[in-house]
Protein backbone atom coordinates (compact mmCIF):
# COMPACT_ATOMS: atom_id res chain seq x y z
CA UNK A 1 0.00 0.00 0.00
CA UNK A 2 1.28 3.42 -0.94
CA UNK A 3 1.87 5.85 1.92
CA UNK A 4 -0.11 9.10 1.72
CA UNK A 5 1.85 12.34 1.37
CA UNK A 6 -0.86 14.24 3.24
CA UNK A 7 0.00 14.75 6.88
CA UNK A 8 -2.78 14.20 9.41
CA UNK A 9 -3.98 17.33 11.21
CA UNK A 10 -2.85 17.93 14.76
CA UNK A 11 -5.15 17.99 17.78
CA UNK A 12 -4.76 21.79 17.96
CA UNK A 13 -5.78 22.17 14.30
CA UNK A 14 -8.71 19.82 14.81
CA UNK A 15 -9.97 21.89 17.76
CA UNK A 16 -9.61 25.14 15.75
CA UNK A 17 -11.60 23.68 12.83
CA UNK A 18 -14.35 22.52 15.17
CA UNK A 19 -14.48 25.96 16.80
CA UNK A 20 -14.85 27.57 13.35
CA UNK A 21 -17.65 25.18 12.36
CA UNK A 22 -19.55 25.91 15.57
CA UNK A 23 -19.10 29.68 15.25
CA UNK A 24 -20.19 29.68 11.60
CA UNK A 25 -23.30 27.64 12.44
CA UNK A 26 -24.16 29.97 15.33
CA UNK A 27 -23.77 33.10 13.18
CA UNK A 28 -25.92 31.59 10.40
CA UNK A 29 -28.64 30.68 12.93
CA UNK A 30 -28.48 34.17 14.42
CA UNK A 31 -28.13 36.33 11.29
CA UNK A 32 -29.05 34.08 8.38
CA UNK A 33 -26.76 33.13 5.51
CA UNK A 34 -26.30 36.75 4.40
CA UNK A 35 -22.95 38.38 3.65
CA UNK A 36 -22.26 40.83 6.47
CA UNK A 37 -20.19 43.02 4.15
CA UNK A 38 -22.37 43.49 1.04
CA UNK A 39 -25.75 42.05 2.11
CA UNK A 40 -25.92 39.37 -0.61
CA UNK A 41 -27.34 35.91 0.10
CA UNK A 42 -24.97 33.68 -1.92
CA UNK A 43 -26.10 30.35 -3.33
CA UNK A 44 -22.85 28.96 -4.66
CA UNK A 45 -20.19 29.02 -3.41
CA UNK A 46 -21.77 29.12 0.04
CA UNK A 47 -21.11 31.79 2.64
CA UNK A 48 -17.81 31.55 4.52
CA UNK A 49 -16.56 32.55 7.94
CA UNK A 50 -13.89 35.25 7.72
CA UNK A 51 -11.65 36.66 10.41
CA UNK A 52 -11.55 40.46 10.64
CA UNK A 53 -8.02 40.26 12.04
CA UNK A 54 -6.44 37.18 10.41
CA UNK A 55 -5.13 34.40 12.61
CA UNK A 56 -1.70 35.00 11.08
CA UNK A 57 -1.79 38.54 12.50
CA UNK A 58 -2.85 37.51 15.99
CA UNK A 59 -6.63 37.38 15.52
CA UNK A 60 -8.78 34.89 17.42
CA UNK A 61 -11.69 32.73 16.37
CA UNK A 62 -14.52 34.36 18.30
CA UNK A 63 -17.66 36.42 17.62
CA UNK A 64 -15.89 39.76 17.93
CA UNK A 65 -13.41 38.82 15.19
CA UNK A 66 -15.63 36.91 12.76
CA UNK A 67 -17.95 37.85 9.90
CA UNK A 68 -19.93 35.84 7.38
CA UNK A 69 -18.94 36.80 3.85
CA UNK A 70 -19.75 35.81 0.29
CA UNK A 71 -16.87 34.56 -1.84
CA UNK A 72 -16.41 37.94 -3.60
CA UNK A 73 -16.05 39.89 -0.35
CA UNK A 74 -13.85 37.23 1.20
CA UNK A 75 -11.50 37.34 -1.79
CA UNK A 76 -11.46 41.16 -1.70
CA UNK A 77 -10.46 41.48 1.95
CA UNK A 78 -8.43 38.30 2.43
CA UNK A 79 -5.09 39.86 1.47
CA UNK A 80 -5.79 43.36 2.86
CA UNK A 81 -8.09 43.01 5.88
CA UNK A 82 -7.44 46.61 6.92
CA UNK A 83 -9.54 47.75 3.93
CA UNK A 84 -12.67 45.92 5.16
CA UNK A 85 -15.47 48.41 5.93
CA UNK A 86 -16.30 48.49 9.63
CA UNK A 87 -19.88 49.64 9.04
CA UNK A 88 -20.82 47.30 6.21
CA UNK A 89 -24.13 47.01 4.33
CA UNK A 90 -24.80 43.49 5.59
CA UNK A 91 -24.31 44.58 9.18
CA UNK A 92 -26.69 47.54 8.66
CA UNK A 93 -29.32 45.21 7.14
CA UNK A 94 -28.99 42.84 10.09
CA UNK A 95 -29.38 45.71 12.57
CA UNK A 96 -32.47 46.98 10.72
CA UNK A 97 -33.97 43.48 10.77
CA UNK A 98 -33.37 43.22 14.53
CA UNK A 99 -35.05 46.62 15.07
CA UNK A 100 -38.08 45.51 13.02
CA UNK A 101 -38.44 42.40 15.20
CA UNK A 102 -38.79 44.54 18.36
Amino acid sequence: MKRSSINPISKKQSLELEKRRELKAALIRERGAVCMTCGVRPVFPPISLSHIIPLSRGGKTDRSNAVLECNNCHQSYEKKPETRPVDSIGYKLWLAQKEDEK
